[in-house]
């Protein structure tokens, strides 16, 4: 008797500890999406369901040059392919693998363009004389020809390289022992555009003299950069080898935060309010850190003596800020510039193909350059198209293609030679 009770003692356990295995079977992790579409340049968070409070999560992927994932399991899309991320649970010493995400990363769409103008004039090369006006829109002969279609990819040539003018001596980014170079200096400003208290890096000319005046330049970051993503390349030694030469004068160099929003942390994030932070910044500049600069160095007034340039990101705001503020900057560089200047499928645009132009009054007297990488495959064609769409509406510009990804190796070009050409080297008569 005691025997068939504590068989059937054992037998309604398991009718009990069955359906709690299933319920904790149900509660393990997994990944809540196996498959994952996302554009080159475009970041997606990996979504895992019922994780546990106390484990450890890791994220690999099978192709990392087409695809990254950051220890907090974003993705970013790096090149167009195929990788897998395969997603692992450490709890409790032990390591089980999660689950995989098939990511395909897909190139970003190339840009409508209805340009019709077809610019073929070399680039002039720099003087030190500011009174030769730019009569055409100049391109390096080793660009695309523009020609109207749906796409502005336009028969690119095979290959390009560097315009002669434009090709900077092979140590150009190195330090050397016979030229002294501006330090970097850490300020903080007050700004009301934010509502705090905003950074920015300051580097001043070798001597700096309050008793004498300089011209200023600002060099804005990427999307997910801050004041120091500049330093990833060598502005201050590209500036410094250029004073050493004379060939760049001395200047006041201003690199901003330009995530213009109370919270200004950099973030890789590709949504609209993040672009809207950006845009801001033109706001942030011209009523705050303008006044501020103005105010505690020896700057010399005018639009004149101001320039602003950027990569990526900062290339949109360079363009936003020297067409929107002609009154006040002279000099507009934009390397690689990002999408949005014009409009696209997720935003209006800072322009139209119309307003992207200066007034009648400035389109003769600013020094505006735009630089493309040629296997760029972050912002694509958009640069050619912000080039075309200037041609047409007869603003006065220098535009290059040059060989290079989305990187340093074009954005130190890109201020190398606008750094060379702008203030009492500027070819543009500014009267």
């Amino acid at each position: 008797m005691k025997a068939k009770q504590i068989l059937c003692m054992v037998m309604a356990a398991g009718l009990i500890l069955q359906p709690q295995a299933a319920a904790s079977e149900a509660k393990k992790a997994s990944v809540a999406k196996r498959k994952m579409t996302i554009k080159v340049g475009q970041s997606k968070k990996i979504s895992i369901k019922n994780k546990k409070k106390k484990a450890k999560y890791t994220f690999t992927s099978s192709a990392k040059k087409v695809a990254k994932v950051s220890k907090k399991g974003v993705i970013k899309g790096l090149k167009a392919g195929k990788s897998k991320i395969t997603v692992k649970e450490k709890f409790k010493k032990k390591t089980k693998k999660v689950g995989t995400i098939a990511v395909t990363v897909k190139k970003v769409n190339k840009p409508k363009d209805t340009s019709t103008s077809t610019p073929t004039a070399t680039p002039p090369a720099p003087t030190n004389q500011a009174t030769t006006n730019v009569t055409a829109t100049p391109t390096a002969t080793v660009t695309a020809t523009a020609t109207a279609s749906s796409k502005p990819t336009a028969t690119p040539t095979p290959k390009a390289t560097i315009p002669a003018d434009y090709k900077p001596p092979t140590d150009y980014t190195k330090k050397k022992a016979d030229v002294v170079y501006g330090q970097k200096k850490n300020i903080t400003y007050p700004s009301k555009t934010t509502g705090k208290d905003r950074k920015a890096i300051v580097v001043l000319p070798t001597g700096y003299n309050e008793n004498k005046k300089y011209p200023v330049v600002y060099l804005l970051h990427g999307i997910g950069g801050d004041q120091n993503e500049w330093f990833g390349g060598k502005p201050i030694e590209i500036l410094g080898n250029l004073i050493a030469k004379d060939e760049a004068d001395e200047m006041i160099m201003v690199f901003p935060n330009i995530r213009a929003r109370a919270n200004d942390a950099a973030s890789n994030s590709f949504d609209v309010e993040h672009f809207k932070a950006f845009d801001n910044f033109i706001n942030d500049l011209r009523d705050d850190l303008m006044p501020y600069m103005e105010a505690n160095y020896s700057i010399k007034a005018g639009r004149e003596n101001t320039a602003v340039c950027g990569l990526s990101m900062g290339g949109r705001e360079s363009l936003n800020i020297g067409l929107k503020m002609a009154d006040k900057v002279g000099y507009v560089g934009a390397f690689e510039p990002a999408i949005g200047v014009l409009p696209y499928e997720r935003e209006e645009g800072l322009f139209t193909e119309k307003t992207m132009t200066l007034p009648d009054e400035y389109k003769n007297k600013t020094f505006l350059m735009i630089v493309k990488g040629h296997q760029d495959g972050t912002v694509g064609e958009w640069p050619l198209t912000y080039h075309n769409t200037l041609a047409k509406n007869g603003v006065p510009h220098l535009y290059y293609d040059m060989p290079g990804g989305h990187d340093f190796t074009v954005w130190n070009n890109g201020w190398y030679n606008f750094a060379k050409r702008i203030f009492s080297k500027c070819t543009v008569s500014m009267q």
